[in-house]
C-alpha cells in the first residue's frame, strides 16, 4: 500500500477512519467520518534546559547524516539539506541569518518535493544551472533527480538517471557503490563538469568514472560519463588500517573491479593547497579519524603522494567513535566552504554530539579547518540520542499534558547505550502550545543497571489508588515499575519498584500501552513486541498491589511487520474518539497502523482501517502519543523515530481540500465525487490500476497524462491508484 500523502501547501495529513466498519462478506462503505485531522507543525516553541528558544526543534533529531546545500525557498540563498542515514530522514533546514552569522529556519512545506532517497544523498549540479540535483543509491549504484526549478513550495525533481552508467571501452556499465558508501560527485579534472570517484568491488582502489560533457559536446550539461581509470591516484586501502598504500595497483587480487569488497568508506574530494587538483579525506567503517591523501599529481593524472592522519591539522582532530564521513559546504554563507562530519553508521556510534562543525578561517581557494563544536544543528532541536519515544503525562499536577520521553539510548564513549527518561514540561498559556525541556535524566531512570536499552514509557493508575504510575518496557522484554508516592494534586514522586512487572517478558522490545480496554474503569496492558505483535494483559487487581493476567499474545491479529519481514517493532497507542476505541500503532518503516472494530471485539480480528497512516518519512521505529493540549476538541500528536527525535502535529478541523503527490505525480482535488485530475512531470500514456480499500483491482487500464482518471467508481470510498509511467510507479490514495 502507499503512503498516505502529505499536502505540499499546507503539510496537512490526515486520517480517516471508518465510525462504521466493513460490513461481514460486504464490501461496500456504510459510512465515514473523520475522527483525526493533524497539521504538520514547526512552528511551536520549545527551550531547552537553559530557557534559550531551540531555532528547530521537531525535526526529529539527528544520527548520521549526510549534508548538501539547495535554494530550497526561491530566495537565491543557499539552505541547508540533511539526510539522515537513520530512516533515511529529511530535515530542510532554511537559512535565515546573515554572512557569517548563520541562523536557520524548519521548512517542512519543500520537503516533499524532494524524492524518495536511500542510504545516500547528495546534492550537485551537474547541469550547470545553479540548482543542486539529487545524486542518491539505488541498486548497488547511483540514481539522480534533476532539479527543475521552484514550483511554488519548493524545488521540483523529476527522474533523470535510474542507475548512472559509464562507458568501459565501448560497454555501458553500471556505476558501482555500496549503500554503506559515500562517493565523491566532483568536478575531478577541473573542465567544468561534474565527475565520479567511487571505491571499486573490492574496496582497495577508487575507480575514476570522467565526464566527457565538455570534451565530446562541448558543454556541462549532462552526465557522460567514461570508466577513465580502475586506480585513480595509485594507491590501495589497507585491510587492517585506515592507512593507504601508495604507487600499489588493483591488480594484485587478480580481478581488478571484481575482486572480493572491503566494507565501507567515504570519500571528500577536495583542494586543499589550492594548486587545482584534488585531494581527498577517507573516512572508513572500522575507524574513528579521517586520513587526508595528498595529491601530487595534477587534476587530469592524479598521483596520491603522501597521507596525513588525524585531520584536520593544528586543530582538534576529527575522532567519532565509528566511521566518519566528511561534507564540504558553507554553513555559514560567508563564501567559504567549512567542514561538517557526521557518523556513516547506523549503529555503534554517536547519536547525539554528532555533528563536528570546522569553519574555514582561511580561504574557498586554501581552506584553514577550525573546531567549532560538536553539536551542530543538534544543540538546536530535541534531540535524546538514539530512538525517542514520547508519551503524554502531567508530572508537575497542574493540568497540562507534559511529554515524557524515553530513548534507546546515549552513545558513551565506552561504546555502550544509556537510556533515560526526559520531561518536556507544558507551559502553553491560553494563547498558544509551548514546551521546555527540563530533565533529561527524570527518575535517575538512566543509573538503573543492567544491559536493557530502549525504555518506552506508559503512565496509569496499575495499583488503583488514584494516581498515574510508571511503567517503561525495555530492550530485554520486560517492564520496569515505578509507583507514585505523590499526595494527590502534587507533582508525581516516583519510587522504583521492580524491573520485572507482573514477570511479564514479551521476548525483545517492549512496548507497553496503559489503557481501560474492556471500559470498566481499570487500566489493562498493552505490550507490543519486536516481532509487530501486541499482548493484551487485562487488569484484575482486588487489592493493593497490581495483577495484570495476559488474554492473549497476538491482540486483534495485530502486526505492524511488512510482508516477509521478521520484525515489526510494535508501539501501540490506544484511544477513543466518540465512545469508539482504536489503536493506532508504530513500526519498523515507520508507517503508522490503524486498528478499529475493537470495542466488543477483545478475542477476535480488528479490522485494519488504515495501513500507512502518515506514510514513512517521518523516520523508522516510530511511536505516537495524544493529547487535546489546547481543549478545542481536536487531538495533539507527537511523534518519535530512532534518529531521537520529535515531530509534533496539531490537531486541526477535519476539511478536506487536498491533493496528494509522490514521485512527480500529482492527484487533485481529494476529495472528489467526480473523475480527480492527474498531473506527471513528464505527458505520455501511463497505466493505471483502481483498487478498493482491500486491495482488490477494480479498473485496469490506459489514459494519456496529465489527465482524469478514466474509471469512477459507484461506491463512496477509499481507493489507491497505481501508476506506471516512464519508467516511474506509485500509488496515490483518492477518496472518493
Amino acid at each position: 500500500m502507499a503512503n498516505l500523502q502529505i499536502n505540499p501547501s499546507h503539510m496537512v495529513i490526515r486520517l480517516l477512519i471508518l465510525a462504521s466498519l466493513l460490513v461481514l462478506n460486504s464490501s461496500q462503505i456504510e459510512a465515514q467520518q473523520t475522527v483525526l485531522a493533524l497539521q504538520r507543525d514547526a512552528s511551536t516553541l520549545v527551550f531547552n534546559e537553559d530557557s534559550l528558544n531551540l531555532q528547530f526543534p521537531w525535526t526529529g533529531g539527528f544520527n548520521t547524516c549526510q549534508v548538501s546545500t539547495c535554494d530550497i525557498n526561491n530566495d537565491n540563498v543557499k539552505d541547508l539539506i540533511i539526510f539522515d542515514r537513520s530512516g533515511n530522514r529529511l530535515s530542510l533546514l532554511e537559512f535565515t541569518g546573515s554572512p557569517g552569522n548563520p541562523s536557520w529556519k524548519h521548512n517542512i512545506d519543500a520537503e516533499p518535493w524532494f524524492p524518495v532517497c536511500t542510504e545516500f544523498m547528495l546534492m550537485r549540479d551537474f547541469n550547470c544551472d545553479g540548482k543542486e540535483d539529487v545524486f542518491t543509491y539505488s541498486n548497488s549504484g547511483i540514481r539522480v533527480y534533476r532539479n527543475d526549478g521552484f514550483n511554488g513550495n519548493g524545488p521540483q525533481f523529476s527522474l533523470y538517471a535510474t542507475q548512472l552508467q559509464s562507458n568501459n571501452n565501448g560497454l555501458m556499465i553500471d556505476v558501482y557503490t555500496l549503500p554503506i558508501d559515500v562517493p565523491s560527485i566532483d568536478d575531478i579534472d577541473g573542465d567544468g563538469d561534474l565527475d565520479l570517484l567511487v571505491f571499486n568491488l573490492l574496496g582497495s582502489c577508487v575507480e575514476y568514472h570522467r565526464n566527457m560533457a565538455q570534451e565530446n559536446l562541448g558543454r556541462c550539461d549532462t552526465l557522460v560519463l567514461k570508466f577513465q581509470s580502475d586506480n585513480w591516484g595509485n594507491f590501495t586501502e589497507s585491510f587492517s588500517t585506515n592507512e593507504v598504500i601508495l604507487n600499489d595497483t588493483c591488480n594484485s587480487f587478480g580481478g581488478g573491479r571484481f575482486d572480493l569488497r572491503h566494507a565501507g568508506s567515504a570519500i571528500t574530494s577536495i583542494d586543499t593547497d589550492g594548486d587545482g587538483d584534488k585531494e581527498l579525506l577517507l573516512g572508513d567503517i572500522a575507524y574513528r579519524t579521517i586520513t587526508k591523501l595528498v595529491n601530487g599529481g595534477t587534476a587530469s593524472n592524479a598521483l596520491i603522494t603522501a597521507q596525513e592522519t588525524n585531520y584536520p591539522p593544528n586543530t582538534e582532530a576529527v575522532n567519532i567513535a565509528i566511521f566518519p564521513a566528511a561534507y564540504h559546504v558553507d554553513i555559514d554563507m560567508d563564501g567559504k566552504r567549512d567542514l561538517v562530519v557526521s557518523p556513516n553508521s547506523v549503529s555503534g556510534s554517536e547519536n547525539y554530539r554528532a555533528f563536528l562543525h570546522y569553519k574555514n578561517e582561511g580561504s574557498e581557494a586554501i581552506p584553514s579547518f577550525i573546531y567549532q563544536n560538536n553539536t551542530l544543528f543538534s544543540a538546536s532541536t530535541l534531540d535524546f540520542g538514539e530512538g525517542a519515544i514520547p508519551t503524554f503525562f502531567d508530572y508537575n499536577a497542574d493540568g497540562k499534558k507534559d511529554i515524557l520521553v524515553g530513548n534507546y539510548g546515549y552513545f558513551t564513549p565506552t561504546g555502550d547505550y544509556k537510556p533515560q527518561l526526559a520531561i518536556i514540561e507544558n507551559t502553553s498559556d491560553e494563547t498558544e502550545i509551548r514546551f521546555q525541556l527540563k530533565n533529561r535524566n527524570y527518575t535517575s531512570a538512566g543509573t538503573l543497571s543492567g544491559i536493557a536499552v530502549n525504555y518506552h514509557p506508559t503512565t496509569g493508575d496499575v495499583d488503583g489508588d488514584g494516581d498515574a504510575d510508571l511503567l517503561f518496557g525495555s530492550s530485554d522484554g520486560r517492564i520496569f515499575h515505578f509507583e507514585n508516592t505523590a499526595l494527590p494534586g502534587t507533582p508525581a514522586n516516583f519510587s522504583f519498584v521492580t524491573p520485572n512487572f507482573e514477570g511479564i517478558d514479551v521476548g525483545t522490545y517492549a512496548a507497553p500501552c496503559l489503557f481501560d480496554v474492556d471500559n470498566n474503569g481499570k487500566v489493562d496492558l498493552l505490550v507490543g513486541t519486536r516481532e509487530g505483535t501486541v499482548q493484551y494483559f487485562k487488569n484484575t487487581t482486588t487489592g493493593n498491589s497490581p495483577v495484570m493476567e495476559l488474554q492473549t499474545a497476538t491482540f486483534g491479529s495485530i502486526n505492524t511487520a511488512l510482508p516477509g519481514e521478521a520484525n515489526g517493532y510494535a508501539t501501540p497507542f490506544a484511544f477513543r474518539k466518540s465512545g469508539v476505541t482504536y489503536i493506532i500503532c508504530g513500526s519498523l518503516d515507520g508507517a503508522f497502523k490503524l486498528y478499529g472494530n475493537i470495542d466488543g471485539n477483545l478475542a477476535g480480528t480488528f479490522s485494519l482501517l488504515d495501513s500507512t497512516y502518515l506514510g514513512n518519512r517521518l523516520g523508522e521505529r516510530s511511536s505516537i502519543c495524544l493529547s487535546d493540549l489546547n481543549d478545542d476538541g481536536y487531538p495533539e500528536a507527537v511523534i518519535g523515530n530512532y534518529a531521537g527525535g520529535l515531530t509534533f502535529l496539531k490537531g486541526i478541523f477535519p476539511t478536506w481540500n487536498a491533493s496528494v503527490s509522490e514521485n512527480g505525480f500529482k492527484l487533485f482535488p481529494n476529495p472528489s465525487a467526480a473523475a480527480p485530475y492527474l498531473q506527471a512531470n513528464q505527458a505520455g500514456m501511463a497505466s493505471i490500476e483502481l483498487l478498493d480499500l482491500r486491495g482488490a483491482l477494480l479498473w485496469k487500464g490506459q489514459t494519456q497524462l496529465p489527465g482524469f482518471l478514466p474509471f469512477v467508481p459507484e461506491n463512496a470510498g477509499i481507493y489507491f491508484v497505481h501508476i506506471r509511467s516512464n519508467k516511474q510507479s506509485t500509488v496515490l490514495k483518492w477518496m472518493h
